[in-house]
């Protein structure tokens, strides 16, 4: 999730760059008594895989907004807009995507603020919105 949260935080970046930042594959951590080298890294589809994830929740991203709302009257959490740089997106769709996963992940870091139980997985697993 983080790094989903980078690729839409950060314009110029790109799906590659995320999965691989400097130029170095995002992989497995080795077990210090390995003598193996693990191979296999995060692919770049991976990135936009999870974002379409995050962009599909839409009950648990309203139920998150109702819930904190009724924690703290102040949140201006339904007002971000989680606008994402226009040449992320190739069509409406997928704008709409990337919009609804930015704005999910804005919600979660406020929700850890404000709730002891974690987003993800406890809470909208075990609420069934997923």
């Amino acid at each position: 999730m983080h790094l989903a949260g980078s690729y839409l935080e950060n314009a110029p970046q790109t799906y590659r760059e995320t999965a691989s930042p400097g130029g170095r594959a995002t992989g497995y951590q080795q077990p210090p008594d390995s003598s193996v080298r693990e191979e296999r890294g995060l692919h770049h589809s991976t990135i936009w895989c999870m974002l379409s994830w995050l962009g599909s929740q839409c009950v648990a991203l309203a139920k998150g907004r109702q819930l904190i709302l009724e924690q703290h009257p102040g949140s201006t959490c339904h007002r971000f807009v989680g606008a994402v740089a226009q040449h992320k997106s190739r069509s409406s769709q997928r704008e709409q995507l990337l919009r609804q996963s930015r704005q999910l992940l804005h919600l979660i870091a406020e929700w850890d603020g404000l709730f002891s139980e974690k987003f993800f997985p406890r809470f909208a697993t075990r609420s069934g919105f997923l």
